[in-house]
């Protein structure tokens, strides 16, 4: 048995792995990052006192996170978690619990989940994809996580694809870039603009113009919700085909939430990558959705733990 966790700015997910890579159990609850930092590492090793006391077998334990996470597992920084700045989460684990532990980027858990169990298990090279609140990403080189020299490879979010986008002065290295088009919140922001010019468009029936009422009205055949997701998708497209590009490497495995949005999103995409990579590289370019979704973080962690053994 092996307990995956997934911390998340809004979610923290927990659950334990058997040894073909079932989840046996699950639990979610809210972060709740806003009461601070010791209140969720509270949270955290209560969570995992539990699953410990419920099985008796549990053999390591792994942590996915938002964020760079440095050899030590220490958070250097999470987007998501404004307090966690350089926080050794690792031997905060290690100290307490007389288990192999490691911490690691969300994004390159989900990776390891399609590589070993999902989308992936065909291929020795991929670049992985999660849309969702942000834009992150891993890649997968012969069936290994490249990390870079700061273990921060993968970010396919911070791809910049607008360099006339107006400087962002909170964080200039966040201009432009791709999370800034395809983010769920800068997807609902988008079409909030958009949509005056469309006033008969089903979407000003929703609460929100978000993705998923997005992908609803599309359904329908709305005209607005169509246009939105082309122009999302060329966006996506645009950048996936920069880090086809750069890497050769021709399979896309896209997970997170906004993976599940109307197929003509991530159609478009395709259409674009196929367009804008090079020949060769385009010959071979595909995106595929991820076998997992709300459960990738939970298997990946776990998966990383059992190989840590």
């Amino acid at each position: 048995m092996y307990i995956g966790i997934d911390l998340g700015g809004t979610n923290l997910k927990t659950g334990v792995l058997n040894e073909k890579g079932e989840i046996v159990y699950q639990y979610t609850q809210a972060t709740r990052a806003n009461k601070g930092l010791e209140y969720v590492l509270n949270n955290l090793k209560r969570m995992i006192y539990n699953l410990l006391d419920k099985y008796k077998d549990v053999q390591s334990i792994g942590v996915g996170i938002p964020g760079i996470i440095d050899e030590d597992g220490t958070v250097k920084i999470s987007p998501n978690l404004p307090e966690w700045v350089d926080i050794p989460l690792g031997k905060f684990l290690k100290n307490i619990f007389p288990l192999p532990s490691i911490v690691d980027n969300d994004a390159n858990a989900a990776a390891i989940a399609e590589l070993e169990l999902g989308a992936a298990q065909d291929t020795n090279n991929f670049i992985y994809v999660t849309l969702g609140t942000g834009a992150g990403g891993a890649i997968v080189i012969n069936k290994q996580l490249y990390r870079g020299e700061g273990l921060a490879a993968g970010e396919f979010g911070h791809i910049i694809i607008d360099d006339d986008a107006p400087i962002d002065d909170d964080a200039i290295y966040r201009t432009g870039i791709v999370e800034k088009f395809v983010g769920r919140n800068h997807i609902t922001d988008f079409a909030r603009e958009f949509l005056k010019d469309y006033p008969d468009s089903l979407l000003h029936k929703y609460a929100r113009p978000d993705p998923y009422f997005i992908s609803e009205a599309l359904s329908k055949g709305d005209e607005a919700a169509e246009k939105l997701f082309t122009i999302i998708g060329t966006k996506l497209g645009i950048g996936l085909a920069s880090a086809l590009n750069l890497l050769d490497i021709g399979l896309v495995v896209v997970g997170g939430g906004i993976s599940q949005a109307h197929p003509h999103l991530l159609d478009t995409a395709e259409k674009v990558l196929k367009e804008r990579t090079l020949p060769p590289i385009a010959e071979r370019a595909q995106i595929r959705k991820a076998k997992f979704t709300k459960d990738a973080g939970i298997i990946g962690a776990a998966l990383l733990g059992k190989k840590y053994l």
